[in-house]
């Protein structure tokens, strides 16, 4: 059994992208990457750390797939499991909505008796209001490929430090 499991929607393709980064940094040996369209909730129960990547679609909306997957939590009992969660989003163009459905995410997993782990600053985002905030913290890694993606790839590999901290020092995939 792998140790992570990485688990993405995806419409556009960036959210595949950066789960792919993701997996590429973890290792192929130790994670496993699968999209919610072709999984269901259960699958979570196979890993002991797992990382979420959910997008926003227009004003604050969830993405299709990430509808059904959460209605399978529902009773879902992940006690034990650690669990970062990652949302795209796009700032300029919905500033007062900037990926919330992260946050929707985050409410429920909540619910599951996981532990989330991952949370991520503000710093350098410019937006409105989000509704992936907690304690002025954003509920895990925000990412935005329209207007920052320049800084996609410091973001994932300073954020996975975080949650993986005995994860790769080195020898990352040169675009992380």
């Amino acid at each position: 059994m792998k140790e992570t499991g990485i688990f993405y929607g995806s419409s556009s393709g960036n959210t595949e992208t950066v789960a792919m980064k993701i997996f590429e940094w973890i290792g192929k040996d130790k994670s496993s990457v699968k999209d919610v369209a072709d999984s269901r909730a259960g699958d979570l129960l196979y890993f002991d750390l797992l990382i979420l990547g959910i997008p926003t679609w227009g004003i604050g909306e969830m993405q299709d797939d990430w509808a059904v997957f959460l209605a399978g939590l529902e009773d879902m009992d992940l006690t034990g499991k650690k669990v970062a969660i990652f949302g795209l989003g796009d700032q300029e163009s919905y500033p007062d909505t900037f990926s919330d459905a992260l946050g929707t995410l985050y409410d429920s997993l909540s619910e599951t008796g996981c532990e989330i782990i991952g949370s991520w600053s503000t710093l350098g985002y410019e937006f409105v209001e989000s509704g992936a905030l907690r304690d002025g913290m954003f509920a895990g890694l925000v990412l935005d490929e329209e207007n920052q993606q320049q800084l996609t790839d410091l973001r994932i590999n300073d954020w996975l430090k975080t949650i993986i901290p005995n994860g790769k020092s080195e020898g990352q995939p040169s675009h992380i």
